[in-house]
């Protein structure tokens, strides 16, 4: 049977530094918010751009810590895509909120500008765009939105670690960025892991 899933040939180029690493944090004896996730979260922050890099158990704690850090509440919609991973509209259903779709370009696969404008109401309180595949959502028309009608935005920016728009990296664009480490991801972790960035003092608290 072959795996959907096979990291073997990924962690043998990188055995020996990964183990140096596991044991030294196993032998410091200090498991949580330890020096070595101290360090995570500054070299994130520097290499993203952002003043703030917050280290979470998941991409999709990431989610739903960023949402709740921008006030969203049970009954406020927020504006997302359908095309992507569960773990994006689970953090708005974990809030009580409710996620509103708005289709995609079928060119860029990621959440179509024009059909987010169609979809806000009185409700929205938040825009909710996933870069996909490495290729950011067109963040100029999407900003351009959120600030007229006074929105949040929280990227997913888990599929984009990396990926500028324009001369900013994706995940320091709006209100925050969210960061997943899953083992498939092209920055993981053996386990999960994720990361909240952002250049909000208030977010960051």
């Amino acid at each position: 049977m072959i795996p959907m899933v096979d990291l073997k040939a990924q962690y043998a180029g990188i055995q020996e530094e990964v183990e140096a690493a596991v044991l030294e944090v196993l032998r410091s004896g200090w498991y949580v918010m330890g020096p070595q996730h101290n360090a995570l979260e500054e070299e994130a922050a520097t290499y993203l751009g952002v003043k703030h890099g917050l280290g979470v158990a998941s991409g999709t704690d990431a989610l739903h810590l960023a949402l709740r850090a921008a006030g969203i509440e049970p009954g406020d919609e927020v504006i997302t895509t359908a095309f992507t991973f569960v773990g994006t509209v689970e953090a708005i259903l974990y809030i009580g909120a409710i996620p509103i779709y708005a289709d995609i370009d079928p060119v860029t696969f990621n959440i179509d500008p024009a059909a987010v404008e169609a979809v806000v109401t009185p409700r929205t309180k938040a825009i909710l765009p996933v870069h996909l595949f490495g290729l950011p959502a067109d963040m100029d028309a999407i900003m351009e939105i959120a600030d007229r009608h006074g929105l949040a935005v929280i990227e997913d920016a888990a599929q984009s670690i990396g990926a500028r728009w324009r001369d900013t990296m994706t995940g320091g664009i709006g209100l925050a960025g969210c960061f997943s480490f899953y083992p498939t991801k092209n920055l993981s972790a053996a386990g999960d892991g994720g990361l909240i960035t952002t250049n909000s003092d208030e977010v960051a608290a």
